[in-house]
């Protein structure tokens, strides 16, 4: 994957210093990207390239050469611009000034957000350093960011910024030798993980599709278990988390219902896991709250079969998952009946989960003639659901409606009469509740 570096060269007279980044020490420098881009871009390939991008004003002063005059003299004072002092490190990569306008208006800003986001190409690892970046560019830069990670699917690699203020106003940092004159690099990009973590987290919430979750958990572990040699034992419980999440997702989504309750057993003893441990300390405080309204959804399974096959029904209900919620919800109600006659609801051999449907039709039709008498086992059977049916005939006859409406959707529509989107949407939400009302578990 290729790798950009982005940033922008402001106009002002920057001192001569030294920039630190963790145990790294870069010296003597005048410009941030200098710093920045011996730090990240040192062993870059041909296939890279740096991209800074000036206004006109920056380009005059600070781009070329000896662009500063003396205020009380009016002469240029001897500046090497940026464009040497970048040509002078020899890197492999491309360099490539741009030039912006000055953003004083929506207009203008529009104009750099075209030229910025044309320079990005597809699938590449980028690294900004918005040290610089005036007026309203630092949020541009991130809109760009979070633009181009879905149009051109590119991944930020590091998000940076030179904290001259740390040492003081300019005046005061003039003062102080250059010796001492240590400026920190701070890192920003956890603030874009945690970004991409609402947003999937989000996503997760309103559609029930925890694909970005976990994908994100397992980008971050990667990178941290990499840096730590597989030593931080957050990474491991948050990317089991994430894993669990979307095995979970994936359950209701496929109406593995036998695998429901196991799930959110597992996934709950994940979020307790979470809320032990010491999170990335950049991600800690904020990723927590999000991490609350998952554990908020899945205090509403109790983790017993029957209501946990309800309480799915109502999850894919909220996440539009309709058809899924008729089949998981019609299927833990044939387990119910079976449970509640005192048969095996896991019994595959037998043809118990058949004999429920057929016993609500003869139920309903009055039709004990269709009782294979020839079967002594499947009589008995279908003679005890019947018995069940006659004491609890609201129930069963929810379980008739439900799967007329399961067979109308499992049939794509092509049925007599079938039913409109919004009606199996209405039904599903109305049969939920009277299955609610009728069953005790």
């Amino acid at each position: 994957m290729a790798k950009i570096f982005i940033s922008f060269l402001g106009t002002n007279d920057y001192l001569e210093c030294s920039y630190k980044f963790q145990n790294k020490l870069i010296k003597n420098v005048r410009f941030v990207q200098e710093a920045t881009i011996k730090l990240h871009c040192n062993n870059w390939s041909s296939n890279d390239k740096v991209l800074i991008f000036t206004t006109k004003n920056a380009y005059q002063n600070n781009w070329k050469d000896n662009g500063h005059k003396d205020r009380k003299t009016g002469e240029y004072l001897d500046r090497i611009g940026l464009e040497k002092r970048l040509s002078d490190l020899k890197l492999n990569c491309s360099i490539k000034q741009i030039n912006i306008p000055d953003g004083k208006n929506e207009a203008e800003i529009w104009e750099i957000f075209s030229i910025v986001f044309d320079e990005i190409e597809q699938d590449t690892e980028i690294i900004f350093d918005i040290t610089h970046a005036f007026r309203s560019i630092p949020m541009l830069a991130i809109v760009i960011l979070n633009y181009a990670k879905v149009i051109k699917d590119v991944s930020l690699d590091g998000l940076y910024y030179g904290a001259m203020e740390a040492l003081g106003n300019f005046p005061d940092v003039k003062k102080i030798p250059l010796e001492k004159r240590i400026i920190p690099i701070i890192d920003l990009t956890s603030f874009d993980h945690l970004m991409e973590w609402s947003v999937g987290i989000d996503q997760f919430l309103k559609s029930g599709n925890a694909s970005l979750v976990s994908k994100l958990a397992e980008k971050s572990a990667r990178t941290i278990l990499s840096r730590t040699k597989g030593r931080d034992r957050s990474q491991h419980i948050i990317r089991k988390f994430a894993n669990n999440l979307e095995a979970f997702t994936k359950t209701l989504s496929t109406c593995r219902g036998r695998d429901i309750s196991n799930n959110i057993v597992r996934l709950k003893i994940n979020l307790d896991d979470c809320k032990k441990i010491k999170l990335n300390e950049s991600l800690n405080k904020p990723l927590r709250p999000l991490l609350e309204k998952i554990n908020r959804q899945m205090d509403s399974f109790p983790e017993n079969f029957d209501k946990d096959g309800i309480q799915a029904a109502k999850w894919c209900l909220e996440h539009n998952l309709i058809q899924q919620g008729y089949t998981i919800l019609q299927e833990t109600l044939i387990s119910y009946f079976l449970t509640r006659i005192g048969e095996d609801p896991y019994n595959f051999q037998s043809k118990n989960r058949k004999l429920v449907n057929q016993a609500v039709y003869i139920f309903f039709d009055r039709s004990p003639e269709k009782i294979d008498k020839n079967r002594s086992e499947e009589q008995k059977i279908t003679n005890k659901l019947l018995n069940f049916y006659k004491k609890n005939k609201a129930i069963v006859e929810t379980h008739r409606n439900l799967s007329n409406l399961r067979n109308d959707i499992n049939h794509c529509g092509f049925n007599e009469d079938p039913a409109k989107a919004n009606t199996l949407t209405n039904e599903l939400k109305k049969i939920i509740q009277q299955v609610e009302k009728n069953i005790s578990t």
